[in-house]
């Protein structure tokens, strides 16, 4: 498969999928994920979150920037996993560009809160299955470095 032809495939995914597995390295080196609703990719393929600078999986970047993203659609049991850098923003311009009102729940002084914060997860290879709906040990998985 082409690496354009993935890319398209993989941001189609995360496109409709509002959630996914953002895992990071614990403090204890072992893997630690969570769900977490993305923000759709741009044609750059950089994955966005919002979170707190409080929280567990900052303080794990911070020390080991490097992430896996995890996508499943149930359907036809395509998965891709993202490797990837990620990256702590607090630019008051991009934390208003990105800001999303839902997330008022947790920020509710708005994208000036001091908490909030982005991650920013820049892709560096995307691994893409799809089996479909039934298992066929037949297919390969298609690996694309970025």
């Amino acid at each position: 498969m082409a690496k354009d032809d993935a890319k398209k495939i993989v941001r189609d995914l995360l496109e409709r999928q509002r959630y996914s597995k953002l895992i990071t390295v614990g403090t204890d080196g072992s893997p630690r994920g969570r769900i977490m609703t993305h923000l759709p990719p741009g044609k750059d393929m950089v994955i966005w979150y919002a979170t707190g600078l409080h929280t567990t999986k900052i303080k794990e970047i911070r020390r080991t920037p490097e992430v896996s993203i995890l996508l499943d659609h149930p359907t036809d049991n395509s998965c891709v996993s993202i490797m990837g850098k990620a990256e702590i923003i607090t630019d008051d311009r991009l934390r208003k560009k990105y800001w999303q009102d839902v997330w008022g729940f947790f920020w509710p002084d708005g994208p000036s809160n001091p908490d909030y914060c982005l991650l920013k997860i820049t892709p560096l290879r995307i691994e893409y299955c799809n089996p479909g709906p039934l298992y066929r040990p037949d297919l390969k998985r298609t690996i694309v470095k970025l």
